[in-house]
């Protein structure tokens, strides 16, 4: 071993450090997104600021907002807004509230600015199924797989949530207590532009401070 080693002297090792210039953006493009948790009266849809936790929930989104919107160099194009609920309680009843607490959170947000109109699009999901699906398949909930089975069927919504409900009770009490609340959500995104930057010493600066814009 010695003698190999005193014939092949070992160098330490210098890698070749290449450049890639990124591709030019004619526009650059950026978004943040989150999700709040804005609570509502059974059955309601208007907007209480007061209620339960909804005053942090909303400062979420205009959270985002105001970080984009206090940045000279960023401009918001559009605002989007989809809101969820849960599987409780019939689909078409789901359908409504759903739409109905989209529409009445994007008109208070718009309250709260100047917007162009048509700069906040809205869309929702009746039921968060998908959310559903993830939880118990992360979970060490009982009958997981059978519940499972039910949430990835092709069977109608209502008769799904009928299912594991009669099936297994005490799973389901447990998805209502520990789950469901998670389901009812606004995922929300806030598109903006960036400014192209020349001078070369602005460029370092901001390379150094917010590299995200560049």
């Amino acid at each position: 071993g010695d003698v190999l080693i005193d014939r092949f002297p070992l160098e330490p090792y210098k890698p070749t450090l290449l450049y890639i210039r990124p591709e030019a953006e004619a526009v650059k493009t950026r978004e943040l997104s989150g999700t709040a948790y804005v609570d509502f009266v059974v059955n309601k849809t208007d907007i209480r600021p007061d209620y339960r936790n909804n005053e942090a929930e909303i400062a979420k989104i205009t959270g985002t907002i105001d970080a984009v919107k206090g940045d000279n160099d960023m401009t918001i194009t559009s605002i989007t807004i989809k809101g969820f609920a849960s599987p409780e309680s019939p689909y078409k009843n789901n359908a409504r509230l759903a739409e109905g607490r989209t529409e009445a959170l994007k008109r208070y947000v718009e309250g709260l600015y100047n917007f162009d109109s048509g700069l906040i699009a809205t869309s929702f999901e009746p039921e968060d199924w998908k959310g559903l699906e993830n939880y118990v398949a992360s979970s060490d909930i009982a009958n997981r797989d059978a519940i499972l089975s039910i949430i990835r069927s092709e069977e109608e919504p209502d008769r799904k949530e009928w299912m594991i409900k009669s099936s297994y009770p005490t799973e389901y009490r447990d998805l209502l207590d520990n789950c469901y609340p998670a389901l009812r959500h606004s995922d929300y995104t806030v598109h903006y532009t960036v400014r192209k930057y020349s001078d070369t010493k602005e460029i370092e600066s901001v390379m150094n401070s917010a590299p995200q814009k560049l």
